[in-house]
């Protein structure tokens, strides 16, 4: 599953020749899964230039000149990369963005349901996943603040739940929260109530701190021996102390843990 770090370097790998170019063709090879009109395609994005490229949570959006935006759903997983036109699609093939120049931009998906959206930028009245999103985890407005004031609204919710839910912070997933977790010395299964504010704010310290990380120095980070997620084997040493690891299920997930390194309530 893709995490938020991912979606990161997906878009570094095309964003720098897309911004600003053209698209003279859009190729839709699975209607299913796009929510685009092939008319409104050829009215608002081709003949049109990408004005940026954006992440939110874990969604990718291209806002064009024409004052649209298209809105891929990475949840799922899925890829966004540039390819040759001679290049045939594969079986996953859902959207492809042509450039004059012989490139072109391509989605694949696993998935078959509407993971594609055009919008009228700042119109989300049509789209139901990224419309109910919370704040961007890496958004300058998800101060300590504003993450305890979040919190509060979700008393009953365990710490790993509230990390994971994308109406409260959009884009953060399953080894992501467990890193959180485990470096703010925190069990993932406390209730987010019986968290002080010190408390919440050490975990929005560290929330920070390791998406910031993962993102910018991704190889760097998955190398780094101290960090829980080079270690998911239940068992496993904890890179701190030694103790072996532990795994519980919660909110569906298999979720890692020390039970010396981290507190519980």
């Amino acid at each position: 599953m893709l995490e938020l770090p991912d979606v990161e370097r997906m878009i570094e790998g095309f964003s720098g020749y897309a911004t600003g170019k053209t698209i003279s063709l859009v190729v839709i090879d699975d209607p299913g899964s796009v929510n685009l009109d092939p008319e409104a395609a050829r009215q608002h994005i081709e003949s049109h230039a990408i004005d940026a490229v954006e992440r939110h949570g874990k969604n990718i959006v291209l806002r064009f000149r024409s004052e649209h935006s298209l809105v891929f759903e990475m949840e799922d997983g899925g890829s966004i990369y540039l390819e040759s036109q001679t290049v045939p699609p594969d079986d996953n093939s859902r959207v492809r963005l042509q450039f004059a120049a012989g490139r072109e931009l391509r989605f694949d998906s696993p998935s078959n349901r509407h993971v594609v959206h055009l919008l009228a930028n700042g119109d989300s009245s049509t789209l139901g996943g990224p419309r109910s999103l919370g704040i961007d985890p890496l958004s300058d407005d998800l101060t300590a603040e504003k993450f305890i004031e979040t919190s509060t609204s979700h008393p009953r919710s365990s710490l790993k739940g509230l990390l994971m839910n994308p109406a409260a912070i959009a884009g953060i997933g399953n080894e992501y929260a467990d890193e959180i977790c485990f470096q703010a010395g925190y069990r993932p299964d406390l209730r987010v109530g019986q968290m002080t504010d010190d408390e919440l704010a050490r975990v929005h310290l560290y929330l920070r701190r390791v998406l910031k990380r993962a993102t910018l120095h991704w190889q760097a980070a998955h190398a780094d021996p101290g960090w829980l997620i080079n270690h998911r084997v239940k068992g496993k040493p904890c890179p701190r102390c030694s103790t072996k690891l532990t795994t519980i299920n919660l909110i569906g997930r298999k979720t890692y843990i020390c039970v010396r390194c981290q507190q519980a309530a």
